[in-house]
């Protein structure tokens, strides 16, 4: 039986090194060769994947959308105000409406801010099985939002996804697909100085299948993904985004060791291949191949202290002499501290290589660290406060950015159908001089939000 299952996550890491060996041949196989020898050499360590920024769009729920979050004052169950949403069968589904109205005093993230109300209108549906083995989920949601004053920033988001996780014997396998239609900001950290927010798609689908040797798992996974940017307009003057589209396959091995109940140690091996479809002409070519290898621990001290803290090193080699190889150390973490039942802080620290948007630009390497605290003051009334710093440094002399935020809110359970929370952010971003990035110098930014949101 060990044998057989070791067989099918080998016909799984079989899949992942064909489909990155047609991605990126040459480096797609010194890749396979390193993640091979990781696998040979740690087969007694350990599971923790990073979790993508496309995880953060999905809530608890989705299979294959499932990261790391643990449990919080926020995030618990509170039986006596929570939705009990809509028994249909053997699913449960839970839709949800938001209507929110605000002021941002800086839309466009200038030294010189332009304010205007903004309306915000989300709808979302989850839709979970409520089944004794596996489970399917589904989730579409749309974001929509409108500037009073600068129509030209008004946008709609809609993103959806489903997934299914599959037990086979102890092991199990997690399938998903998702497709997400976004827009770009002009105040996130590596955007484009456009005259308004930039649409892009992406679409993506991954697997994985997690083998339990008792104390050991090993979990080969591979996720695909592709970017497709539209065109828009700087200072007036059309502009294409389609050198940014690309192709991306991402793969690995993570295995876990739990040395005892809750608490393990890790070890994940990724390889990454990064396509991009329409070369600028002239430009050299940013395709490249990336190693990454982390190493770290998973701890559940009785539920006061959960934590869990990966160190390693990611390498990108790209295609183009230009470019050469980019290198860093890197760091995944997460801890989530309960003094009380009523208190939590949160705090999560990452560092990584990311492509760049700007063209002649390799990529950048962009550390973050957030600490969150949720209190819950009375059994209706949730509050929260939270400070976040991100610095993006990127290759090739293409400067560097710094972002701080800070935000507070309150929320109101009316009952468990209704809530209300009102909320505030601040940003401040500071960075080169670069005419290619749309923040360049210092921008404050203060974002004033009440919004109702509806459930069933």
């Amino acid at each position: 039986l060990i044998v057989a299952r070791l067989l099918i996550g080998a016909a799984v890491y079989l899949l992942l090194v064909l489909l990155l060996l047609r991605a990126q041949a040459r480096a797609a196989l010194r890749a396979v060769g390193f993640g091979v020898a990781a696998l040979a050499i740690v087969l007694a360590h350990p599971p923790g994947a990073r979790a993508t920024d496309l995880a953060d769009y999905f809530p608890p729920g989705v299979p294959g959308y499932d990261i790391w979050r643990g449990v919080t004052v926020a995030s618990r169950l509170h039986p006596l105000t929570d939705p009990p949403g809509v028994h249909a069968g053997s699913f449960l589904i839970r839709p949800a409406l938001e209507e929110g109205i605000g002021y941002d005093d800086n839309v466009l993230g200038g030294a010189r801010g332009r304010g205007a109300s903004n309306v915000v209108t989300r709808p979302s549906v989850l839709i979970g099985s409520d089944w004794s083995r596996d489970s399917l989920g589904a989730y579409l949601s749309l974001a929509d939002a409108r500037y009073l004053e600068l129509p030209r920033q008004d946008r709609t988001d809609w993103t959806a996804s489903l997934g299914a996780g599959i037990d086979v014997g102890r092991d199990r396998l997690s399938l998903a697909v998702s497709h997400m239609s976004l827009h770009e900001n002009r105040t996130d950290i590596d955007a484009i100085a456009a005259d308004a927010p930039i649409a892009y798609r992406v679409d993506d689908a991954r697997a994985a299948y997690a083998l339990s040797l008792n104390r050991l798992s090993v979990t080969p996974n591979i996720d695909v993904s592709t970017y497709r940017y539209e065109a828009t307009t700087i200072l007036g003057v059309p502009a294409s985004q389609a050198s940014r589209d690309r192709d991306v396959v991402r793969g690995g091995v993570t295995l876990r060791y739990d040395f005892a109940p809750d608490r393990g140690l890790l070890l994940l091996t990724r390889a990454t291949g990064s396509r991009y479809t329409v070369p600028q002409p002239g430009s050299p070519s940013r395709d490249s191949t990336g190693y990454e290898v982390l190493a770290g621990l998973d701890y559940d001290y009785d539920g006061i202290w959960r934590w869990r803290l990966l160190a390693g090193w990611e390498q990108r080699d790209f295609v183009a002499r230009q470019y050469g190889t980019h290198a860093a150390p890197i760091v995944e973490g997460g801890a989530i501290w309960t003094p009380t039942g009523l208190t939590t802080l949160t705090a999560t620290l990452s560092r990584s290589i990311e492509d760049a948007a700007q063209e002649g630009v390799g990529g950048y390497t962009l550390t973050s660290a957030k600490l969150s605290l949720d209190h819950e003051y009375l059994r209706d009334v949730l509050l929260r406060a939270s400070a976040g710093v991100q610095n993006a440094v990127y290759t090739e002399g293409g400067g560097n950015q710094t972002a701080l935020t800070l935000g507070a809110g309150a929320t109101w359970l009316l009952d468990r159908n209704v809530r209300l929370s009102a909320t505030y952010g601040f940003s401040a971003q500071d960075g080169t001089r670069n005419p290619a990035l749309a923040v360049s110098g210092r921008s404050i930014r203060n974002v004033f939000m009440l919004t109702m949101r509806f459930a069933l």
